[in-house]
């Protein structure tokens, strides 16, 4: 069973928040980053689950989806043809959003129709109401193209949070044309 992980002003509570000293250096920690950042950087621990030689030549990608400040579903991408992130983490949800759920991803999500179908369309279809996104695609012909999507569709968008943090998943990668 995962262990629930949420952020309210400032303060984290989890599995280890019984311990003394860990919530006095969570909180500590908390203080020096935001909210976003606290969420993205556990989209960023989900990416790192993935194995390059599996997911390549697509990225490493994490998502997580969070509401009311905690954290309830959780994906990363794991072998090239299989679900991307976003689809995991709301699969792993297991229903419907809440209203106002946010979901943090490492790398826009597409918007094209290939094995898996477009994640912005999913994300759509889900209920999501925000969308936290790391890095931008790097393919000149999708960059950008997913948070339009999801921003006509009248999904938020708030792009580029831990964007150095989010690119360095994936070293060297320059995008995929599909």
């Amino acid at each position: 069973m995962a262990i629930k992980k949420a952020f309210h002003g400032g303060t984290f509570h989890g599995g280890l928040a019984g311990n003394p000293f860990i919530a006095r250096f969570r909180k500590i920690e908390m203080k020096k980053q935001t909210k976003h950042e606290w969420f993205m950087r556990e989209a960023i621990s989900e990416a790192l689950k993935g194995d390059v030689a599996k997911t390549s030549p697509n990225p490493r990608v994490g998502s997580v989806i969070v509401e009311s400040g905690v954290i309830v579903g959780r994906g990363f991408f794991e072998s090239d043809g299989g679900p991307h992130a976003e689809r995991v983490a709301l699969a792993d949800l297991g229903r419907a959003p809440l209203r106002g759920a946010t979901l943090y991803v490492t790398l826009e999500p597409c918007s094209t129709h290939g094995r898996t179908g477009a994640c912005s369309q999913a994300i759509v279809e889900s209920g999501i109401s925000k969308v936290v996104v790391g890095a931008l695609d790097p393919t000149s012909v999708h960059r950008g193209a997913g948070l339009v999507a999801l921003q006509e569709a009248g999904v938020s968008v708030d792009p580029n949070v831990l964007v150095s943090e989010c690119e360095a998943i994936n070293p060297g990668f320059a995008g995929r044309e599909t």
